[in-house]
């Protein structure tokens, strides 16, 4: 099985796979909205995730979105992805530090700075319901 970052097709080979002609590929490529692997004698490769992301602009676009509001909604899907990582990666360093110290993560009272006399406490959501 082939992760789904790894450059395998073509850009003809992309562009049948999603009903494109490989102009449009590359103008969306000029435009900054997918950014295919180049080998070192320049040809475009594309990976599942590249093919994912031209179905999705092409669905966008299809819903009325022209490109400029794509490459907005791209970026800030992006973004919200990468936060979506930090808060997780923070919540188990969180719950490892919790651990480290015996409590119980899912009841932990969460204190921001050194002292807590003047900010309230913040209670967090057990994960389990």
């Amino acid at each position: 099985m082939t992760d789904r970052t790894e450059a395998v097709y073509i850009i003809s080979v992309a562009a049948e796979i999603v009903g494109m002609h490989p102009q449009t590929l590359r103008g969306y490529e000029q435009k900054g909205l997918v950014e295919p692997f180049r080998t070192p004698g320049g040809t475009r490769r594309y990976s599942q995730a590249d093919v994912e992301r031209l179905l999705l602009i092409q669905d966008l676009s299809n819903a009325g979105v022209n490109l400029e509001g794509i490459k907005r909604i791209l970026t800030l899907e992006s973004e919200n992805d990468r936060l979506k990582n930090q808060v997780a990666r923070l919540r188990r360093l969180l719950e490892d530090a919790e651990r480290r110290r015996g409590q119980t993560p899912s009841h932990t009272v969460v204190r921001f700075g050194r002292s807590s006399a003047s900010l309230p406490d913040v209670r967090r959501p057990d994960p389990l319901g």
